[in-house]
């Protein structure tokens, strides 16, 4: 779950990461207030349509297992996983 979290965290934050570098590219400075002002509206939308884009490829190809689904039991004092039988 935590390794999710911080996949969608970096597709949104690619965008300023992105930015930051044309910035030192282009010579400017990039803690300067002045360049991030007009552009941060526009990065975070690019960087939400990352997010987005990144969960329906995730949905779309993401493994799913089929047949009927036995749930977790104790048999014999050990407890069996839940599968897909």
């Amino acid at each position: 779950m935590t390794r999710a979290l911080f996949q969608q965290l970096l597709f949104f934050f690619l965008p300023f990461a992105a930015f930051f570098v044309y910035l030192l590219i282009r010579q400017r400075n990039p803690l300067a207030f002045e360049h991030w002002e007009r552009s941060i509206p526009p990065l975070a939308i690019a960087g939400l349509v990352l997010v987005v884009a990144a969960l329906v490829y995730t949905g779309a190809v993401a493994p799913r297992a089929t047949g009927v689904y036995q749930p977790p039991s104790y048999q014999d004092g050990v407890v069996t996983p839940g599968r897909f039988e």
